[in-house]
């Protein structure tokens, strides 16, 4: 029977479940010594064996649910290549086949590493997963350490993304869920059961094991957390008094350039008619100039812009036709680009001076404004601790920031793109309209969002209503994200971010989203990425399909995540050729031995020290000899180390009959570690003369090792 040997006190009991373990049905218990030096030989007292975790332990430990039970399904699991490596935790390994063919390794489980303030570890099943259904797959899992968990009714909110690095493509395959893991005290471990085959990840042809037995395994661990940063944009439509009336006496008298009627308020705000009587601009010395103002003593906000759409009119007062013009423009505010919008041109100074044009009676013109659409905007929180940013003019925008179409960057297509529905609401940005249809109906191109920060650096999530002219998606929803002005980006610099975008859906309660597999690459000249067609306007404005809802409400998110090298990692390697991989222990005077177990002198094979176990008359039930491999007690490990090892024990026969041979796959986990067959021989036979094992009260016993690995960690 195999099994390990301790002492009470061991602590490397305790981190056992962090750690590999073998599923056998067999006992696995820790060995202790004193240090009685006999001769060659080392006595234990007070050793009793302690039963090992085993594989279903170590889930059950976990509470690990099936992904079956969660909603891992071909609708939510997403696969594709990728260029960045993983952000998290990166796992190399040298000899992934050692694992593959060892009967007793279900799972290789990574050292811990930290991720939104917790402490995780990921989990290969070379083999699969067979409690998940991952039986002739390879299986990845990502597990949060329960210590780290405040609460017993604490849930933790978790994108996952894992890696298997493909040398054929020189990209990463990556597989992830488009919603989030909910991990807690009753579900701690999540992951996918059926990643690859086994077959196919096996076959070298496919670039996932190279170099003879190389691999690598990553994940991405994202604790998305609700934006704190939002915006409510609102449209009022209905005015109680939505028309001002400025009369013009003396008009031929007027002598300055430019004249303000008294200031009025409609939608909350203050407002001015500017007129200019001999023209300015285009206008100048041959028609009327006239333009609506928001007052200089309006206060606006960081960032806020006002829209409106009205009717500038010059009044016939005989009753003819009036001169109207139309407004459908953002005010972006004084100190911030354009607050005074009209026509330079709005009537020509012949028409006005013609008497009989009925504009100027009795030396007085009459000039009106119509209100038919102020905005208003609420951010979230309301008050900032950085200053304001001078907001960029709206008309020179996509100019300014060198927009690249989504076609330049040549994998926005069909196999790249994820749309998919999600419980959580965005992380970075939210951004609310109460007025979708006013925008719609409008002349407006876009809506940007005040900036927000993410990963160091200020961004803008861009929305356009009917669609992104330039980028061949006339009559489809568009999104992007633009790196704004204020974080400027060195020429050669490069700023890979990960963007999910998102819709609300009133129908489903969740959010559409759409998201690309690999990263967006910023730059000085590459400021705005997105989808030009996320969805059809037609689909959109439906009220049957959910997205607008209570009249004409709507709401876009955004998650901006920038793409990290990982800062941890590990490679694990194992060395299988030794100059001297056998030891041979032997043992004189084998029957006047009383103790109950003694140990070899130690020996060194693959850099570590060992030595062999011996309990001549077995542990506890006298039938058999016990034998163990044990890892001396000097021997150094690295925290959350552990060392894998394969070897046969031998009890020699004397008679060049057949050895007693036992196969020897375990994970040693800390030092004095043991472990061995507690029935490796009965004593029957080994009392036997004829039997060939004990020969002039002399035994022989015999280690091989076969494998053992190495561990390196980064940083170290």
């Amino acid at each position: 029977m195999t099994s390990h040997s301790r002492n009470t006190s061991s602590i490397a009991y305790l981190l056992l479940c962090l750690f590999i373990t073998s599923a056998t049905a067999h006992s696995f218990i820790r060995q202790f010594t004193d240090g009685d030096l006999n001769t060659n030989l080392q006595q234990e007292v007070g050793v009793e064996p302690i039963r090992n975790l085993d594989v279903g332990h170590y889930l059950q430990g976990n509470k690990e649910i099936s992904s079956h039970d969660y909603k891992v399904s071909a609708s939510n699991a997403v696969k594709g290549l990728r260029d960045r490596p993983p952000s998290s935790y990166s796992l190399k390994m040298e000899s992934f086949n050692t694992l593959l063919k060892s009967t007793y390794t279900e799972k290789y489980v990574s050292r811990p590493f930290s991720v939104g303030g917790y402490n995780w570890t990921l989990v290969v099943f070379p083999n699969g997963n067979k409690k998940d259904g991952g039986s002739g797959y390879l299986s990845l899992y990502v597990a949060i350490d329960n210590s780290t968990l405040v609460a017993a009714q604490q849930e933790i909110y978790a994108d996952l993304r894992f890696y298997i690095f493909n040398k054929n493509e020189r990209k990463y395959f990556t597989i992830q869920d488009t919603d989030v893991w909910k991990f807690s005290v009753f579900k701690t471990m999540w992951g996918f059961s059926q990643v690859l085959s086994i077959d196919t990840f096996k076959d070298p042809i496919n670039g996932y094991l190279y170099d003879g037995d190389h691999c690598e395994f990553g994940v991405d661990v994202t604790i998305p957390s609700l934006y704190e940063k939002s915006e409510l944009f609102s449209v009022t439509e209905n005015f109680q008094n939505p028309r001002f009336t400025w009369t013009i006496r003396g008009f031929s008298t007027l002598l300055r350039d430019t004249y303000l009627s008294d200031v009025f308020t409609i939608g909350g705000r203050s407002w001015n008619i500017q007129v200019n009587p001999s023209g300015r601009a285009t206008g100048e010395g041959k028609a009327l100039s006239m333009y609506l103002n928001l007052n200089v003593n309006e206060i606006f906000k960081p960032y806020e812009k006002i829209y409106v759409r009205a009717k500038l009119r010059v009044l016939n007062q005989r009753n003819l036709n009036n001169v109207e013009r139309p407004l459908d423009i953002w005010y972006n505010g004084p100190g911030y680009g354009e607050y005074s919008w009209g026509y330079p041109e709005f009537i020509s100074l012949s028409d006005l001076r013609d008497a009989s044009k009925g504009f100027l009676v009795n030396d007085v013109l009459m000039v009106q404004v119509e209100m038919e659409a102020i905005s208003s905007t609420k951010y979230f929180p309301k008050k900032r601790k950085d200053g304001p940013i001078p907001n960029l003019e709206e008309a020179n925008y996509l100019h300014k920031h060198n927009e690249i179409s989504s076609l330049d960057y040549n994998k926005v297509s069909a196999s790249n793109i994820v749309k998919a529905l999600r419980d959580d609401p965005p992380s970075s940005y939210s951004l609310k309209i109460e007025s979708f249809n006013s925008l719609l109906r409008t002349y407006v191109l876009r809506f940007e969002s005040r900036p927000f920060s993410a990963g160091g650096y200020n961004w803008r999530l861009v929305v356009y209503p009917s669609g992104n002219w330039w980028d061949t998606s006339s009559g489809y929803l568009s999104l992007y994200v633009a790196i704004d002005d204020s974080t400027p980006i060195a020429a050669h610099q490069e700023v890979h971010a990960d963007l999910r975008f998102y819709i609300f859906n009133n129908n489903e309660r969740k959010y559409l989203t759409i998201q690309d597999m690999d990263v967006w690459k910023f730059s000085a000249s590459k400021k705005i990425w997105g989808f030009p067609q996320v969805l059809s306007t037609d689909v959109f404005k439906d009220l049957r399909n959910g997205y607008l809802y209570d009249g004409d409400q709507c709401e876009f998110g955004v998650d901006v995540t920038i793409a990290s090298h990982y800062q941890k990692s590990e490679s694990f390697s194992v060395t299988e050729s030794f100059y001297n991989p056998t030891f041979t222990w032997t043992i004189r005077g084998f029957s006047t031995l009383l103790k109950e177990s003694y140990q070899s002198d130690v020996f060194s094979i693959g850099g570590r020290s060992w030595y062999i176990h011996v309990f001549p008359n077995g542990r506890g039930e006298g039938k058999a000899m016990s034998m163990y491999l044990n890892i001396n007690w000097d021997v150094k490990f690295k925290p959350f180390e552990k060392i894998y090892a394969r070897a046969k024990l031998r009890v020699l026969n004397q008679r060049n009959l057949n050895n007693v041979e036992r196969q020897l796959t375990n994970w040693y986990i800390g030092p004095g570690y043991g472990s061995g067959d507690s029935e490796i021989i009965s004593l029957a036979d080994l009392r036997d003369s004829s039997k060939g094992f004990v020969v002039n009260d002399m035994l022989k016993v015999q280690v091989q090792l076969e494998a053992i690995s190495s561990t390196m960690y980064f940083p170290s």
